[in-house]
């Protein structure tokens, strides 16, 4: 391995010039600098357009699921409502896996990570890991704290939302701790929390997932672990139905509009707004962007 900085020599068949950056020579991670390969590029762009349509999908979701659900959403049903009716906040799936979803998100995300998609690559496990660490950060700063209060909270203060009837006179820049001491998040625009969880959440699996288009020899694993590849495709199925019954019964549009927003936010940048380091940290190596023919 070349020293951080220095400019590997070109291979002669793909034109392609390697420098090691050096926050990331500790997994040996090789940033194209120039590269001229068709294939390369061809990978490239497939991946980028294949992130495109799954956010298209889920944008349509709540689009479509707002359109149908703008007449229902009237008439909901009380909070006596069964707890198995997904058409009420207090049911089971919202109250214990919705919202803890990142909890499960996370969950399913590094076992299936490191025990099928990047199965005997060490190499791999790393970066899925460091790609978790920056969605999850990102789902902190937006969803529970960014130097203080989270940006969800900072917006409902910003647009006149406030805290009533709380036990003190201090005043309350956090929904979790207004709600806590019996007061009332009130008066501020209360963007879909559900929609940006449900939709980033989702973008991370069906990120990690695009690594099987170059490692066939991964499917066969996921075919033997049936229990955990079932796991995995129901958190998507149930994230993305959940998705559904919000866009049809709950928020008004323009919450849920900015909820779908900072959901997809995070993977416009990540595939769009693209430096050299967000390319080595793609959940496929670069060798199979610059060999593998689709």
């Amino acid at each position: 391995m070349t020293e951080p900085g220095k400019v590997e020599k070109a291979d002669k068949e793909s034109d392609i010039e390697f420098k090691t950056d050096s926050v990331f020579s500790v997994f040996e991670f090789k940033i194209p600098e120039k590269n001229n390969s068709i294939l390369f590029k061809r990978n490239l762009k497939y991946q980028t357009k294949r992130h495109f349509y799954i956010g298209c999908f889920y944008v349509f979701t709540v689009l479509a699921g707002t359109f149908y659900g703008s007449n229902k959403q009237k008439s909901l049903p009380s909070s006596e409502t069964s707890w198995f009716d997904v058409t009420n906040k207090s049911n089971l799936i919202n109250l214990y896996i919705v919202k803890n979803g990142w909890f499960w998100t996370s969950f399913i995300f590094i076992i299936y990570a490191t025990r099928v998609i990047h199965a005997n690559n060490p190499l791999q496990i790393a970066k899925s890991v460091i790609r978790w660490i920056l969605a999850t950060l990102y789902w902190y700063i937006i969803t529970q704290r960014f130097f203080g209060p989270s940006i969800i909270d900072r917006i409902f203060v910003f647009t006149g939302g406030r805290c009533d009837n709380y036990h003190s006179e201090t005043q309350v820049f956090e929904a979790y701790v207004c709600k806590k001491g019996g007061g009332r998040w009130t008066g501020g625009y209360d963007f879909s929390g559900h929609c940006f969880l449900l939709i980033h959440a989702s973008l991370l699996l069906w990120d990690e997932i695009s690594a099987f288009t170059y490692r066939p020899e991964n499917w066969e694993i996921a075919k033997e672990k049936k229990i955990l590849s079932f796991f995995f495709v129901l958190f998507l199925f149930l994230w993305w139905f959940m998705l559904v019954m919000t866009a049809v019964y709950f928020h008004h549009f323009s919450e849920k509009l900015a909820g779908t927003i900072f959901g997809v936010l995070y993977w416009i940048f990540m595939y769009y707004v693209r430096a050299n380091w967000m390319i080595c940290l793609m959940p496929h190596d670069l060798k199979d962007l610059e060999e593998y023919e689709l």
